[in-house]
């Protein structure tokens, strides 16, 4: 109990995580502290995935997962990805196995995987279920915030056999994201408003990763007063939700808003020209990119910072 308790403390006066997920991290950390072989490591959906040796041969169901792999050096053990493993370049180049909610079973089958990592909120139950059922060990992880990844990150190296590798870089992650957080918590909070579509307009809300991005690059989310996850927003209601800064999640088709909402100078965001356009798989894959990410988002909302004053003495604010 006494390591549970320091290992709580630890983590309370980095100041990152809510309380919950310190605890809920401290408590299964003993749990794939050691990476022995044999192995048994249950994972995100309570499902103990037993492996006698590290895995040779590895295919991955996610864009994040490929990117995680990759950043642990077991790059070499994948022998599929998805058609959307696009980063690093090299995971362009790797056998295929279709989508992330249509992978081809079949295809899997024949690259005699001896584990396929994929997600449980992306990926299709009953073609993971199959895999299982033909005796293809699946490891499933559901990362909801940004603590998550980080932990996803250090279970997947134990389950690799690079325990120690994926400790040094979940740790290299977490000091990244602290260093982005504003240094004081009395800094001007600017409304910042994240899109995922600009016709039509469909905003990041509560409980998503670009909601925790904004807060804790120390702005507050114009659209958390929508409820949804991803509210649809009219054109009165984004005037009426008054952002400082808006990010575009830059996907095909959602670079530029039409000429009829960005003419609305009541928007201090289309007024002042804050308007953002950040890589879509940055701030959507649940990967290490996410602290990228975070520093971006982070330096924008500094930098709206600085012009603030000015801009409130010119009369705009």
């Amino acid at each position: 109990m006494g390591r549970v308790r320091i290992a709580v403390a630890r983590r309370f006066l980095l100041g990152f995580l809510p309380v919950v997920s310190l605890l809920a991290f401290a408590i299964d950390r003993p749990a794939f502290a050691a990476d022995r072989f044999p192995l048994a490591l249950k994972d995100d959906r309570g499902v103990t995935v037993r492996l006698a040796a590290p895995p040779r041969r590895v295919v991955s169901l996610a864009p994040s997962l490929t990117e995680i792999v990759f950043l642990l050096g077991r790059d070499g053990s994948l022998v599929g990805v998805t058609r959307f493993c696009n980063v690093p370049a090299a995971a362009s180049g790797l056998p295929k196995i279709g989508g992330v909610s249509d992978p081809d079973v079949e295809r899997i089958v024949a690259l005699s995987p001896d584990l396929v990592l994929c997600t449980t909120d992306g990926n299709p139950r009953d073609k993971v279920r199959v895999l299982e059922e033909m005796g293809i060990p699946c490891f499933a992880v559901a990362p909801q915030d940004l603590g998550a990844v980080f932990t996803a990150i250090e279970r997947l190296g134990v389950l690799l056999g690079v325990a120690d590798r994926g400790r040094a870089e979940a740790g290299a992650l977490r000091r990244r994201a602290l260093l982005a957080r504003p240094s004081s918590g009395d800094v001007e909070k600017p409304a910042a408003l994240f899109v995922v579509s600009t016709a039509p307009i469909i905003a990041a809300g509560e409980g998503t990763f670009m909601d925790e991005l904004v807060r804790l690059a120390g702005g507050r989310n114009a659209a958390a007063r929508f409820s949804g996850r991803y509210p649809r927003l009219s054109v009165e209601e984004l005037v009426a939700a008054r952002p400082d800064v808006i990010f575009v999640a830059g996907m095909a088709g959602v670079e530029r808003f039409p000429p009829e909402v960005t003419r609305w100078k009541e928007v201090p965001a289309f007024r002042d020209g804050a308007v953002i356009t950040l890589d879509g798989d940055l701030v959507t894959r649940p990967g290490p990119r996410l602290v990228t990410a975070l520093e971006r988002v982070s330096a924008a909302l500094a930098d709206w910072r600085a012009k603030a004053p000015a801009a409130g003495a010119g009369g705009k604010r």
